[in-house]
């Protein structure tokens, strides 16, 4: 059997992200302005700390010179308004990304639309409808709402993670050191859950669209399944395929879902290791309380986007398997063009004649052997059989 030759897959969405370029160079500018804004706020808490310790710590004569609130309520301001552009910011953000995801998620439906009325027939009769309706919608809608909530969140994540790593070696080089080694095997494991877990998300989308396609033909020939006797033989069938379905979510949720708890952890030592770390300087005397108060805020603004990257990570997981099952339907290959063939039939009999058929969906398996018949005009014939005689096929032929 030949193999296709691969496509990348930025050949394949090409098509499908045209002119979405720049709306997500905005998002990604929204999300540096709401990054800097972000890690602004830890230097702007260090100075009013500072401001504050000066103010009720002794001078040598005796005298403790007060605190400066005026200047402690300007830095104050100068917060609230960052914060509140901030804010304003992210919302526009969001709102871009949203409508970015769902303008991408209606191109694909549009596609499949076009493709399912190119598919060859054979398509049909080899793919239960179930399965082809569970790509049409279940895939398309998790696609949609995958990328919805992780794309955003690993943008913003990804953008204040670098801004804050670049400010904790800004403040002390020694402490950025130690929290960025304490967090570092965070990143190993995230990795290797990722390639443990992928499979087990399309092997989670195989399963949902066969139990789809099965209750979707055991619902439509309920009447003939009743008078078959064949109820329980049914819920037997459906039983293993529900069973199979449970098996693979639940192994793919579990194992992805150890990454977000895992983040917070190592986010938890890191922050631990910071104070300790922080503590001994203080009484050294090279930081003073402010840098610590600072760097401890800035250890909490690097933990929190490993969490929400490593929850994104699990949402563009899920997009990933349903977009490989999109593109398994997108590129199915199309019916033969016949526009060439020009021909009228001029005198028909309305005769049909099988001379000697036989007749497989693929060249390796053939299911009709050595197949004839002949339907006279006005003559009604029933072609019966057991189920998989190729009885549906001999009437699509």
């Amino acid at each position: 059997m030949e193999n296709k030759p691969k496509t990348s897959s930025y050949k394949r969405l090409k098509p499908y992200i045209k002119g979405f370029q720049i709306p997500f160079v905005l998002a990604i500018f929204g999300a540096i302005i709401s990054a800097v804004i972000t890690v602004i706020g830890p230097d702007k808490l260090k100075e009013i700390t500072n401001l504050i310790t000066d103010g009720i710590t002794p001078t040598k004569m005796g005298v403790i010179p007060g605190i400066d609130l005026d200047k402690v309520g300007s830095i104050a301001l100068t917060l609230a308004v960052l914060y509140a552009i901030s804010a304003i910011v992210g919302y526009l953000q969001s709102f871009t990304v949203a409508t970015v995801t769902q303008r991408f998620s209606q191109r694909f439906r549009t596609a499949i639309q076009k493709k399912i009325n190119s598919v060859p027939l054979n398509y049909f009769d080899s793919h239960s409808q179930g399965d082809i309706l569970s790509r049409v919608t279940n895939d398309v809608d998790l696609l949609g709402q995958s990328l919805s909530q992780g794309l955003g969140t690993l943008i913003t994540s990804s953008v204040l993670l670098v801004a804050a790593i670049i400010m904790m070696f800004y403040s002390n080089v020694t402490m950025a050191f130690t929290a960025i080694g304490s967090v570092l095997i965070g990143f190993v494991l995230v990795g290797l859950i990722m390639g443990f877990s992928q499979p087990l998300f399309k092997r989670q989308q195989d399963n949902l669209a066969n139990i789809n396609g099965y209750i979707e033909e055991i619902y439509t020939g309920q009447a003939v399944v009743t008078s078959y006797n064949a109820t329980e033989e049914s819920s037997k069938a459906f039983k293993a395929l529900n069973d199979k379905l449970y098996k693979s979510m639940w192994q793919s949720q579990f194992i992805s879902g150890i990454m977000m708890p895992l983040m917070i952890f190592i986010g938890n030592f890191g922050y631990v290791m910071v104070c300790l770390v922080g503590a001994i300087k203080v009484i050294d005397g090279s930081l003073t309380i402010g840098d610590v108060v600072a760097f401890m805020t800035y250890v909490r603004i690097f933990s929190q986007p490993l969490s929400q990257i490593a929850q994104g990570i699990t949402q563009l997981q899920s997009a990933t398997a349903a977009i490989g099952r999109i593109f398994e339907f997108l590129e199915e290959k199309d019916m033969d063009d016949e526009s060439a063939k020009t021909a009228e039939l001029t005198d028909t009999k309305g005769q049909v004649v099988f001379d000697h058929v036989s007749f497989g969906y693929t060249p390796e398996k053939t299911i009709i052997h050595d197949f004839s018949a002949v339907a006279k005009p006005g003559q009604k014939i029933a072609i019966v059989g057991p189920t998989g005689a190729g009885t549906t096929t001999i009437v699509n032929l």
